[in-house]
């Protein structure tokens, strides 16, 4: 067994202690109603922000890495518009409203690469600066469709007075601290080192609570009820599971090894956290995002592993 199977595992590990102590926290009133509406809306506008901002400007990425790996972003807004496509037909499949379709597909789309990527993927390539690019650029991809493409989807069904809502929404933090970090980049400036180490320690902070976060939501959400949805066990199966080791021989056509098993543990992550975050936050399907969240974090404690596992069986 490799390496990466046995660093999945345990990080996979932490990811759940994490959400069992969030969970805990819930059920001893620690972490109350209120106490998770001003958490979400403080992940969403400071600490996620932060955590892109950094991986933009603070880990020596320069934009001639980035122009080097075009080929590789192209490659990436290819698999999003398979996996856009892929949600919809699922969800249309299941029954789905308009609005929960749209809230399928992004949840099929955009995995949670900050929360869990990062920190798995920086266990799996510790001190790869290839895996460090293609994550960055990955990573400002992602993001920027997330809060901008994702958003839209999430929210054009909620009622709203005008069109300014809409507008307003588009610029959020997320996108304006994208703008900003690639505007350093582009530039070449260089921020104090005091900056950037606050920055870094508020974004690191953004992975544990989303985590606990995560965990103490689940103790306040109809498990049983959840557990019951067919369309959730498609996206475990389908993106979670068959997508990403199917992903990892079609990318090892055009890439190389590292950089295809890259792309195999992003697919292989569940959707992101800050999909009920922007729901609530914003007034999209809150349910769907809640089911498609916790019931695939749940699983990808199993599923992770067993990617890996059957990309190297597959090898041997």
């Amino acid at each position: 067994m490799s390496q990466e199977f046995y660093i999945v595992v345990n990080q996979v590990l932490v990811f759940a202690i994490l959400m069992l102590i969030g969970f805990v926290m819930a059920k001893a009133k620690v972490l109350t109603s209120d106490v998770l509406n001003g958490l979400s809306r403080l992940i969403v506008n400071l600490l996620l922000p932060c955590l892109i901002f950094y991986m933009i400007v603070g880990n020596g990425i320069t934009v001639q890495h980035i122009f080097a790996n075009r080929t590789y972003a192209l490659g990436l807004l290819l698999m999003y518009a398979i996996l856009c496509l892929l949600g919809y037909a699922v969800a249309g499949a299941s029954g789905l409203r308009r609005s929960g379709q749209d809230m399928f597909a992004v949840a099929t789309m955009f995995c949670n690469i900050g929360f869990m990527g990062v920190p798995l993927i920086e266990s799996m390539f510790p001190g790869n600066s290839q895996v460090a690019t293609c994550l960055l650029i990955y990573f400002v991809i992602d993001q920027f469709l997330l809060w901008t493409a994702g958003l839209f989807l999430c929210t054009r069904h909620v009622k709203k007075r005008n069109n300014t809502g809409a507008l307003m929404n588009l610029l959020n933090p997320m996108i304006i601290g994208i703008l900003i970090a690639l505007a350093l980049l582009y530039f070449n400036i260089q921020l104090p080192t005091p900056v950037l180490a606050t920055v870094k320690g508020l974004g690191d902070c953004s992975r544990y609570l989303a985590l606990l976060y995560l965990g103490a939501l689940l103790a306040t959400m109809p498990v049983l009820n959840m557990l019951m949805k067919p369309y959730v066990y498609c996206l475990i199966v389908l993106k979670m599971t068959i997508v990403p080791v199917a992903g990892y021989f079609v990318a090892a056509l055009f890439f190389n090894h590292v950089t295809s098993l890259l792309l195999a543990t992003i697919l292989s992550l569940p959707p992101m956290v800050a999909h009920t975050m922007m729901a609530r936050t914003y007034g999209g399907d809150e349910r769907i995002a809640a089911e498609t969240v916790f019931v695939s974090t749940i699983a990808c404690l199993g599923t992770i592993p067993l990617v890996q596992f059957l990309i190297n069986f597959i090898l041997r």
